[in-house]
């Protein structure tokens, strides 16, 4: 006969099998029961996600309000809205794509080009539609959050955009219009946040917010660098380039002419790694003693700078994945979460009289007879001749026996107390 714990694997709502005793049976109705009883548990972990809801899970909102905020609130909702702004994003594309039309022909006069966005009247209704969207979807928001809607800062930037994108639907007379349109470009910064919900993109995510700091500290060392070259560059070289005879480019003998120029030639040349040969060969033909200069700038831009911000932007990328504890705490408790509900099934596997309750000799047996059960007693590091320390652990109402739940909770808990203990005392061994 299967135990209760293969019976409960075929579906995550048991239903009872034929031809069991009473007994089992009811043994069968504690693990259900457990079971909804831990998974409410796990959904007041996550009431502070609610607003809805005070700490003991009661509803403070108005019913209107509530339905509103399970919906802005929703996974389904912001994906929603995510497929509408990248929507958007591919109007302001075709839009750009038609104004650009108008160069340079109409550059004097933009109104009177006819291939111009805003001559076209399908375009306008497309862009009124969207903006009423955005419109109610504000309008919910600050209705759901009230004083907490000013203290989102997604919000607060869904809001000028918004004003934005009136502004240059209603044709008012406000300077480049171009630019407002350009401005709606910002919301596809928050069409990112539906892609956070995989595992993979929120660690790039993460990755390059945690890396900014470095990509402008990194950039304002590259500067300097080339900065520090372009000087030498101007001394030496463009005594020598102003005199060579460069065919088929008209820049290169002007190409360190001035810090500026200087400058350009060599991001041009080493960073963006377009056309190293073209100035610099003739250069090394010309003066030989010019080439040490040339592979020293070479070394130090490329293969020194370059590549220590880079690995200066991989290790702020690790530390803050290894520093979101966040996400640590959303996996941790996902995981205890589980681990309770494999306790239940557990305990009605130890308990041989079917009452609902494990007494001191059922959690013997039960480590003697359940490999599942001794595996998780062996990752805690307790042997046998330690259950009856852990069973006084469990029993925390001295009732010489343990329900279903309380023998989740409480060894849960134990668990999490030894890994941590484990954990300070690996840190102090290993410092």
């Amino acid at each position: 006969m299967p135990t209760v714990r293969e019976s409960l694997r075929v579906s995550k709502k048991p239903t009872r099998r034929k031809g069991i005793t009473a007994r089992e049976a009811k043994n069968e109705d504690y693990v259900t029961q457990t079971v909804e009883q831990i998974k409410s548990l796990r959904y007041r972990t996550f009431a502070d996600q609610k607003p809805w809801l005070d700490g003991e899970g009661n509803i403070i909102w108005s019913q209107w309000r509530m339905r509103a905020g399970e919906v802005v609130f929703s996974q389904n909702f912001e994906t929603c809205m995510g497929v509408v702004i990248v929507f958007n994003i591919g109007i302001i594309m075709y839009e750009a794509n038609q104004d650009a039309q108008c160069y340079p022909e109409f550059a004097d006069n933009f109104n009177d080009c006819h291939l111009r966005s805003s001559s076209q009247a399908w375009l306008y209704i497309l862009n009124m539609l969207l903006n009423g969207i955005y419109t109610l979807e504000c309008a919910t928001r600050l209705y759901v959050e009230r004083s907490a809607f000013f203290c989102n800062k997604w919000n607060l930037i869904d809001s000028l955009t918004l004003v934005a994108g009136w502004m240059a639907s209603s044709g008012m007379n406000i300077g480049n219009v171009a630019v407002l349109r350009m401005f709606r470009l910002v919301r596809v910064v928050r069409a990112v946040r539906v892609l956070v919900s995989i595992p993979e993109f929120y660690l790039l995510i993460t990755g390059l917010y945690s890396s900014i700091k470095a990509i402008i500290f990194g950039a304002m060392m590259l500067v300097s660098v080339i900065l520090f070259w372009a000087v030498i560059s101007v001394e030496l070289f463009h005594p020598i380039t102003s005199r060579l005879d460069f065919h088929q480019c008209e820049r290169c003998a002007n190409g360190f002419s001035s810090i500026f120029a200087a400058s350009l030639t060599l991001f041009q040349q080493i960073v963006a790694g377009d056309a190293w040969g073209t100035i610099s060969l003739p250069l090394v033909e010309a003066e030989p003693w010019t080439a040490a200069i040339l592979f020293w700038i070479l070394i130090t831009i490329s293969l020194g700078v370059l590549n220590l911000i880079l690995a200066v932007i991989v290790e702020r990328a690790a530390e803050a994945r290894e520093n979101d504890q966040e996400a640590k705490l959303k996996k941790k408790q996902q995981d205890r979460a589980k681990s309770m509900e494999e306790l239940a099934l557990l305990c009605a596997n130890m308990d041989v009289n079917n009452n609902g309750m494990v007494s001191f000799d059922e959690l013997l047996q039960g480590y003697d007879e359940l490999p599942d059960f001794q595996r998780l007693m062996d990752v805690m590091d307790i042997k046998r001749e330690d259950m009856e320390t852990v069973f006084h652990v469990l029993d925390s109402d001295d009732s010489q026996e343990v329900s279903y739940l309380e023998f989740c909770q409480n060894l849960g808990a134990f668990f999490q107390k030894r890994s941590s203990d484990y954990a300070i005392t690996g840190k102090v061994f290993c410092s």
